[in-house]
């Protein structure tokens, strides 16, 4: 669940109405409102710094544990607070999902199966352009970004012998450095 805006309220993702939707609320529970009503499901909200909008993913036809790989044909896409301005991030269904917005607005770090396997990218919100931040080999695996809130680091879940870890790299893809240490008996993620 994702607290933002100066208004108060949260976003969230729920399959109330059969397939999940966006909706808000405010904090103290009142004025819940279904922001989204995509044909394939809706899920993954972040909040833009500024609070005017989030980002989110669909197609999104359930709930996916974060080992899995469910988001196969899911896009970004971007909304307003109010629930106007619905357009896409990403044209191609590219399998994007875990998207988070950067403390200064300008950027969403997100994991995509894009190339084959789970990487973690930069979309440049202005531009369009897209970074790969992580290149991997083997049977590792990238997810789960989530920015310092400084926005010059990026944690993130790694996915190698048969483990989950929680790393950190600067914004540019540099620096990767495992933070916790976790093995076959013990993941650590989100």
């Amino acid at each position: 669940t994702q607290l933002g805006g100066g208004s108060g309220q949260i976003a969230f993702a729920s399959a109330r109405s059969g397939t999940p939707q966006i909706y808000v609320i405010n904090t103290d529970g009142t004025n819940l409102q279904s922001l989204t009503d995509m044909t394939e499901g809706a899920c993954q909200p972040s909040w833009a710094p500024d609070g005017s909008q989030f980002v989110f993913i669909s197609p999104c036809r359930g709930r996916g544990e974060f080992y899995e790989n469910i988001y196969t044909d899911s896009s970004l896409y971007v909304i307003n607070a109010d629930g106007t301005g619905l357009r896409p991030l990403t044209m191609v269904p590219a399998s994007d999902f875990d998207p988070d917005w950067s403390p200064d607005g300008k950027g969403i770090a997100f994991a995509s199966l894009r190339d084959g396997r789970k990487e973690i990218y930069l979309l440049m919100v202005d531009s369009g352009a897209v970074l790969r931040l992580t290149n991997s080999t083997g049977d590792i695996e990238n997810s789960q970004p989530a920015w310092s809130p400084f926005g010059d680091q990026i944690a993130y879940t790694v996915q190698r012998f048969g483990a989950y870890q929680v790393w950190a790299m600067r914004d540019t893809g540099q620096g990767n450095v495992q933070l916790v240490r976790s093995g076959q008996q013990l993941w650590d993620y989100l």
